[in-house]
C-alpha cells in the first residue's frame, strides 16, 4: 500500500484534540471499541502534530509496537490486537514496510513519507463520528425522559393504594429501578405497560364511594391528590387541604424561572409541576431522597407545591436575611413541623397568592413562611399590610431548626 495516503482535512475550526474528544466519546458505546484501542488512538493522536491534519498531508505514525506498549504498561502483542481491531472498524490504516518495519521522514514540520500507522480514515470519519455522538445524545435523552415517566408512573402506583396493582408493578419492573436498564425499546415496554396498568384502574368504576380520589380528573379544575378520609402514611399524604387549588393558581406564585420551566413542559397543569418541582430539586441542592420523603408524607402534589414555594425564597437576593440558603432543609423542616404540629400548606399558598400581588407593584418577590400560614379571620388588608414580614421567615427557621 502507498505509503504516502493524504486526506481532506478536517473542517475549519475543528483542531486534532476535537477529533480525539470526538472519538473517545463514541467509540465504545457507538462503536463497541475496547478501551485499549480508544488508548491507542489517543496516544497516536498526541504523537502527531496540528499541520498534520490540514489538507493534502499525511497524518502517521511510525513508532515500534513495543514502544507504544511501553508508553501505555501493556504487552505488544495487546498493541497488535488493538490496531487490528482499529483497522477493522476502518479507523486506521496499516501500512508497514518489510517485515513490519515502520518507518517515516518529516521535513519543515511536514510529513513527507511513512511506514507505519496512517490515521487519515480516522480523519475522513470526523462527520460521521460528530453524528453518532449527536445520535448517542439524542438517546441518552429519550432514555432519561423515560425513566421519569417510569418513576412517575411508579409513585402513582404506590399512591393507588391497591396492592394487587403494587404487586403486578413489582413483578413488571422488580425493585422499580431502571438505572441498569439501558436499553430504550425495554424502557418504553415497561413504561407502556405500567400506564396501561394505571389507566385501567383509574378509568375503573369506583366501588368504594370512599376511595381516594387523585388528580386524574381534569387538571385544570381539579385539587391536589384529594382525600375524604387520611389513607396510610405509606400510601399518601396526611390529611387534603381544605381548599381546591388549581394548576394555574399554584404556578401564579412560582418563580419566573419555574413558571418558564412549567410552560417548557405543557402548561400549568399537577403532573407538570410535580416534574418541574422534582426538576427543581437538582438546582436547588434537594436531595432526590428528600424529595422521595417528602412525595411519601405530603403526596407528590403537595411536595410540589412545597418546593415551589421554598423556590420562592432561594430567589431572594443574596444578603436577604430570610434567603432559603439551605432548601433542602427548607423541606425537611415542612416535614417536621408536619408531624409534630400540623402545617397549613394551603393557608401559606393563599397568603403567598396575597402577598404575591403587593409584590406585582414593586417588583419585588416575596418570601413566604410556611410556620406563620394565613389564617381565615384575616382579611385581605391586613395581610397586605404584615405579609412581608409575617410570611418571610421560611429559610431562616427551618434552617435553623434542623441545624439544631
Amino acid at each position: 500500500m502507498s505509503t504516502t495516503l493524504t486526506h481532506a482535512g478536517l473542517p475549519v475550526g475543528v483542531t486534532r484534540f476535537d477529533l480525539l474528544r470526538l472519538f473517545e466519546q463514541v467509540a465504545r458505546p457507538g462503536f463497541g471499541l475496547s478501551s485499549t484501542a480508544v488508548a491507542l488512538v489517543r496516544h497516536y493522536v498526541l504523537k502527531t502534530m496540528d499541520a498534520d491534519y490540514l489538507k493534502g498531508r499525511i497524518c502517521a505514525v511510525w513508532t515500534q509496537a513495543c514502544r507504544f506498549a511501553e508508553a501505555l504498561g501493556i504487552t505488544p502483542r495487546s498493541i497488535n490486537s488493538a490496531e487490528r481491531e482499529l483497522e477493522r472498524a476502518g479507523f486506521i490504516v496499516r501500512n508497514a514496510g518489510i517485515n513490519g518495519a515502520r518507518a517515516g521522514d518529516r521535513q519543515d514540520g511536514i510529513i513527507t513519507w511513512a511506514a507505519g500507522i496512517n490515521l487519515a480514515p480516522l480523519i475522513t470519519r470526523y462527520g460521521e463520528l460528530k453524528g453518532k455522538a449527536e445520535a448517542l445524545d439524542l438517546q441518552a435523552r429519550a432514555i432519561s425522559q423515560c425513566r421519569a415517566e417510569i418513576r412517575q408512573l411508579g409513585q402513582r402506583i404506590r399512591h393507588a393504594c391497591d396492592q394487587t396493582l403494587r404487586e403486578r408493578a413489582e413483578a413488571i419492573l422488580p425493585g422499580g429501578r431502571t438505572a441498569r436498564i439501558t436499553s430504550i425499546a425495554r424502557l418504553t415496554a415497561i413504561r407502556e405497560t405500567l400506564a396501561a396498568m394505571l389507566d385501567a384502574i383509574v378509568s375503573a368504576p369506583a366501588a368504594n364511594p370512599g376511595a381516594p380520589k387523585t388528580s386524574d380528573a381534569p387538571e385544570e379544575n381539579c385539587a391536589p391528590n384529594i382525600q375524604d378520609k387520611n389513607s396510610p402514611r405509606s400510601c399518601s399524604a396526611r390529611g387534603a387541604a381544605p381548599d381546591r387549588i388549581t394548576p394555574t393558581a399554584a404556578v401564579s406564585v412560582a418563580t419566573q424561572a419555574y413558571q418558564e420551566l412549567v410552560a417548557a413542559l405543557g402548561g400549568a397543569t399537577w403532573p407538570n409541576i410535580v416534574e418541574a418541582s422534582w426538576r427543581s430539586c437538582t438546582r436547588l441542592g434537594i436531595a432526590q431522597s428528600t424529595w422521595g420523603r417528602a412525595c411519601q408524607h405530603f403526596g407528590r402534589e403537595r411536595a410540589a407545591l412545597c418546593v415551589l414555594m421554598i423556590d420562592r425564597n432561594a430567589e431572594l437576593p443574596g444578603d436577604h436575611r430570610y434567603k432559603a440558603r439551605s432548601p433542602s432543609r427548607c423541606l425537611s423542616g415542612m416535614m417536621r413541623k408536619d408531624r409534630s404540629q400540623g402545617f397549613n400548606l394551603t393557608g401559606l399558598f393563599r397568603a403567598g397568592q396575597s402577598d404575591q400581588v403587593l409584590a406585582e407593584h414593586d417588583g419585588r418577590l416575596a418570601p413566604v413562611d410556611p410556620l406563620q400560614p394565613a389564617s381565615e379571620d384575616i382579611g385581605n388588608g391586613a395581610l397586605g399590610l404584615f405579609a412581608s414580614d409575617l410570611l418571610a421567615r421560611l429559610s431562616a427557621q427551618f434552617e435553623g431548626g434542623a441545624a439544631q
